[in-house]
């Protein structure tokens, strides 16, 4: 026999209770459970994001929209030294870079000069006054006799962009300035179509508030290498134009011990007004 419930009856008024309870109790349980599986699948999404914006600040911590530098570069090599003093222009123009780098010094090499604009890469030689442009494949080779590569000076390739950075390890630490830091190291893997000569940079930076500036660049030529092909470091924190920046980085060779080039920065101005005529076949004579 079937009992029919009154809205009267207050065992059946019970019972409904209970029923409507333990149904928005299954509600709430559900509804948290889709939120936690939403929270735990974006942890990945956000570390990354997290870990290419530490990336690309500490990438470009030496420019800004547009800047200029006063730059000493030293070259030792075992079959040479120089040392050329040189002059940067920099300016980032809706995400297109053009850079500008001229030779100030010595006499001998002055006037030489390398111009990038977008994708494009061209070299000035004052002494035939010709203007060469240059292929992505000669973005590895040494820039002047030093252990830069073109790459480098002119920054063709963007860590960022060009590569999917993963975390390594990190740890609390004094920085070079004694401060409390978070020191990264992140892997950066290519991305299969990035026009990059590399297969796998290892990355240490650090961060103290909203600082964050790189303190080693470790060059693999092959994913699975064991040991780097060259490193870059970078030290000589200081302010200049209001920024706390590295204003000097060095780049061994692991192939040639006991070598190296070393960059130093004697000015650096950022956000200046740059003509775009600076960036011309005809401001690089």
């Amino acid at each position: 026999m079937i009992r029919k419930f009154s809205r009267c009856d207050p065992e059946s008024a019970q019972t409904l209770g209970k029923h409507r309870a333990r149904f928005a109790w299954l509600r709430w349980a559900t509804s948290l459970i889709a939120v936690v599986t939403i929270l735990v699948s974006l942890v990945p999404v956000a570390r990354a994001e997290s870990l290419q914006a530490l990336v690309k600040r500490a990438d470009r911590i030496l420019r800004g929209k547009s800047s200029a530098a006063v730059v000493h570069m030293e070259v030792k090599t075992h079959g040479y030294q120089r040392a050329y003093k040189m002059v940067i222009w920099e300016q980032d123009d809706a995400g297109r870079d053009r850079t500008l780098v001229k030779i100030l010094g010595p006499t001998s090499w002055r006037g030489y000069s390398t111009l990038k604009i977008g994708n494009q890469l061209k070299f000035y030689d004052p002494k035939t006054n010709h203007v060469q442009a240059v292929g992505n494949s000669m973005l590895g080779d040494s820039w002047m006799g030093s252990h830069f590569s073109n790459d480098d000076l002119v920054k063709e390739t963007r860590l960022a962009v060009h590569y999917t950075p993963s975390l390594i390890e990190k740890h609390v630490a004094k920085n070079e300035l004694g401060q409390s830091a978070t020191f990264y190291r992140i892997r950066l893997t290519p991305k299969p179509t990035a026009p990059v000569v590399w297969g796998r940079i290892e990355f240490d930076i650090w961060q103290h508030d909203e600082l964050v500036v790189p303190v080693r660049c470790d060059y693999f030529t092959k994913a699975g290498d064991n040991k780097p092909a060259r490193t870059m470091r970078f030290y000589g924190v200081k302010e200049m134009d209001g920024r706390w920046v590295p204003a000097e980085m060095q780049i061994t060779v692991a192939s040639k011990p006991g070598e190296y080039t070393r960059l130093t920065y004697d000015k650096l101005r950022f956000d200046v007004d740059i003509p775009k005529s600076k960036f011309t076949e005809q401001a690089m004579r």
